[in-house]
């Protein structure tokens, strides 16, 4: 393996920006995806005159901007122009992968909005040389091989899977550690994701620190070049700024034991 390994900034859903960025490279990370979502955090900036801040703000910390995490905006219904302001945004600050979920598909009505509006925001991303990957997250696309799936039937190259080590338990009741070869061949993004208990259990520590067992997980991308994230999310309440750096610590030295990170 010999891949760019970051950390999502929703480890840092309480807190703003800089706290994340002086967190994740204060632990010894040199690269960060970073999350907006709607309603709930955003540390990306789509006003036009501050497109390009966080970029700036990485570069303060010397991160690298590796990706955007860009969720709760599909399946809505401005999804398709919503989306598109992702994308324009990544393209500004030169990011050329963006992480997200299917959005809430209950029906075959809805899977074909999905299906419909995918393909119109997968062309665009296409013509910027951007990747959408779609995270293991929710009920749908909930495993690696339902996931591969539904990349196929898109049939677009920039459009393939984020898996989700901790989702793939929390949603699909499902063991990475097995399904995690079903997705394989439609890699272009890993969420390193640790986990404690079983389905629709939230709690999600520091790696090393769950149920995952990595040593499986990284045999099993050892031909897998493509980019990583770290991702915490606790157990859904806010935990103090301080604990928050150690777990984000933690998982950095986790890596390295595994000589992932220098």
């Amino acid at each position: 393996m010999n891949n760019v390994i970051g950390v999502m900034s929703s480890a840092y859903v309480h807190y703003d920006l800089k706290d994340a960025l002086k967190g994740i490279s204060d632990a010894g990370f040199k690269n960060v995806e970073l999350a907006t979502i709607p309603g709930m955090m955003d540390h990306v900036f789509f006003d036009p005159n501050d497109v390009r801040k966080s970029g700036k703000l990485c570069k303060e910390y010397g991160l690298n901007l590796l990706a955007i995490g860009a969720h709760e905006r599909l399946m809505k219904e401005d999804a398709v122009e919503n989306f598109k302001k992702c994308i324009n945004v990544a393209n500004d600050m030169e990011v050329r992968y963006i992480v997200t979920g299917t959005g809430d598909v209950k029906s075959k009505k809805d899977q074909e909005k999905f299906y419909k509006e995918i393909s119109i925001l997968g062309e665009y991303a296409a013509k910027r040389n951007i990747n959408i990957c779609f995270e293991i997250h929710g009920d749908w696309l909930n495993n690696g091989k339902i996931a591969t799936e539904i990349v196929n039937k898109i049939g677009m190259p920039n459009i393939k899977i984020n898996y989700d080590t901790g989702n793939v338990i929390f949603y699909g009741n499902t063991r990475p550690e097995k399904d995690i070869k079903n997705a394989l061949g439609n890699l272009s993004y890993i969420h390193l994701k640790d986990k404690r208990g079983g389905y629709k259990v939230w709690d999600f520590p520091a790696l090393g620190e769950g149920e995952v067992d990595f040593k499986v997980i990284f045999e099993a991308l050892k031909e897998y070049e493509g980019p990583m994230s770290v991702e915490i999310e606790f157990d859904g309440k806010k935990h103090p700024l301080k604990e928050v750096d150690e777990a984000v610590k933690t998982s950095y030295l986790f890596l390295k034991g595994f000589g992932l990170v220098s």
